[in-house]
């Protein structure tokens, strides 16, 4: 880890060459500033563009329920019309086996209750299982949340 150094600005004049040790703490001091050392200056929000973190760069753990505004997250699935891209539906799904991840068209869903009954016409789009949907009898062991992606 780079260690931030301050460099006094009485050890840059212009035009003169910059001594060793100035040159290398302009070389780490950013690295310094992006490793987080306790020294140096720190990034603030509005430094930030939006969307630059992302699931991709948080590490388990790093988000808290407390750092969830669940109202928010509630709104924003509660404007989802069903069937709307980010909408979820509990289905049944045939005529395969599919785990955590599959995707399949809308096509191959029906609504369903937690029983296994199902109703309805297929959706129409992309669908990602969030459970495990078993091609098997009862039906209901075939039943399993559903997001929309596409």
């Amino acid at each position: 880890m780079a260690t931030w150094t301050d460099i006094p600005d009485s050890s840059l004049e212009p035009g003169k060459p910059a001594r060793s040790i100035d040159a290398l703490a302009l070389r780490d001091n950013p690295i310094a500033i992006a490793e987080g050392d306790p020294n140096a200056p720190k990034i603030v929000t509005a430094a930030m563009a939006p969307n630059s973190i992302n699931a991709d760069r948080l590490a388990n753990g790093t988000i808290t329920g407390d750092k969830f505004n669940a109202s928010s997250i509630q709104s924003w699935l509660g404007a989802r019309p069903l069937g709307s891209v980010g909408s979820t539906v509990l289905a049944r799904c045939s005529p395969a086996s599919y785990g955590p991840g599959a995707t399949v068209s809308g096509s191959q869903l029906r609504a369903a209750n937690a029983l296994g009954e199902s109703s309805g016409s297929p959706f129409s789009g992309t669908w990602r299982c969030m459970g495990y949907a078993p091609n098997t009898v009862p039906e209901a062991a075939s039943t399993t949340l559903w997001l929309r992606i596409a």
